[in-house]
């Protein structure tokens, strides 16, 4: 069976959680395309897409693929044939996804308009259905026109993949829980401007990437506001621990994490959260005591794009020297075959890129790193980039 996966801004990223999270949960499947943001996957078996879709932060849409044809035109008998609708009226919307570099979306879009006009003629006359067809300025419906529009329980939004000589569509059967997101970030009563701002669906990738099990011990040592702790007792892990320096982190991760127990479906608060220096992990915690180290540490000051070479470079200087003694630390409280996956600053500041380059120093305290792309969490004009790596201690 084939599923269609619509990814978010940084789809590689995206990408890498679906695959962690299948292969973690033993679901066998082929990757058959992916360009862009969209990633078609052939399954073994059937897909739970609702767990899948509660589980992902990086993915948008998630759908089955339908049929394919060769020309357009084939498609309003396919849609009757292969769409049902429930009771009352129906709602019905169209995307498009180029599979390649095409230059008439524009005809191709007015051509499946003229289209959409004729199916709710067929609808009202074949099926006596009452229906409405759903349209945006965009050749694709946003997951929000999506979900406000009853697309998902009383009608359908129906994907377009256009190939060189294929038409592939399919149906969306879920799209990403937007508005749970953005409570989680923009609600909760503890945000700190200068650190503590990693967003949500990042923390929630980072959680499935590390590819753990609920019972897992789970430590943040740059706890900030408490994001990750928060996303991973949305997703049901048990044991959880949250560590910082600073005063104002720890308020806010307890503010957070009890303003979460009430607002959502989190059934207990299983973690503990501590005034803690990285540097003094191992005087804390048991030697391998600790399954997974999941944590933003602190990326620098804020940038404004016009920052010497010279500047960045101190700063290179300075974190490199916070990262490699909380490895240090992570090398003494982590389990054999315990995961770290870190948040390590890209400074992308006059089109020149700069980085950490300390790999080989981790490489030396034990550890392996396990990603082979590289995995970057940004927005366009960004001057620093998030690049998620996945160690493993051996």
């Amino acid at each position: 069976m084939q599923y269609f996966f619509i990814l978010g801004k940084n789809p590689i990223l995206s990408e890498a959680e679906i695959v962690a999270v299948l292969g973690f949960n033993d679901k066998k499947f082929k990757v058959l395309k992916f360009l862009d943001k969209v990633l078609v996957l052939d399954m073994e078996k059937e897909l739970d897409v609702e767990w899948l879709n509660a589980r992902l932060g990086g993915t948008v849409k998630i759908g089955k693929i339908l049929d394919q044809m060769y020309e357009l035109d084939e498609f309003e008998d396919k849609f009757l044939e292969q769409v049902t609708f429930g009771s009352g009226k129906a709602f019905f919307g169209f995307s498009l996804y180029p599979l390649y570099r095409i230059n008439h979306i524009e005809k191709f879009q007015k051509k499946l308009n003229a289209i959409a006009m004729n199916i709710k003629s067929r609808l009202r006359d074949e099926k006596q259905i009452s229906s409405r067809y759903v349209v945006s300025k965009e050749p694709e419906l946003s997951s929000v026109i999506v979900a406000k529009n009853k697309l998902l329980k009383n009608g359908a939004e129906i994907c377009f993949f256009i190939d060189k000589e294929v038409i592939i569509f399919g149906q969306t059967l879920a799209v990403q829980a937007f508005e749970e997101f953005g409570a989680r970030d923009y609600s909760r009563p503890g945000r700190d401007q200068v650190s503590g701002m990693l967003p949500p669906k990042l923390a929630r990738m980072m959680i499935n990437l590390a590819q753990v099990k609920s019972e897992a011990v789970i430590l943040d040592p740059f706890v900030g506001s408490g994001t990750i702790l928060q996303e991973a007792l949305v997703l049901g892990y048990q044991n959880l621990i949250g560590s910082d320096n600073s005063d104002r982190a720890i308020e806010d991760t307890k503010k957070n994490l009890d303003w979460l127990f009430e607002k959502s479906k989190v059934e207990s608060l299983k973690s503990k959260v501590m005034k803690l220096d990285v540097k003094d992990l191992s005087a804390k915690f048991d030697a391998n005591s600790i399954d997974a180290i999941i944590t933003e540490p602190y990326l620098g000051p804020a940038l404004r794009g016009n920052e010497s070479q010279a500047q960045i470079e101190k700063t290179i200087n300075s974190l490199e020297s916070v990262y490699l003694s909380a490895f240090v630390q992570f090398a003494k409280v982590l389990s054999k075959g315990g995961k770290v996956v870190m948040v390590f600053p890209i400074y992308n500041v006059r089109n020149f890129q700069s980085n950490l380059d300390i790999l080989l120093q981790i490489e030396k305290l034990g550890f392996v790193k396990l990603n082979k792309e590289e995995l970057v969490y940004f927005r366009e004009n960004q001057f620093v980039r998030r690049s998620i790596v996945i160690f493993k201690k051996k």
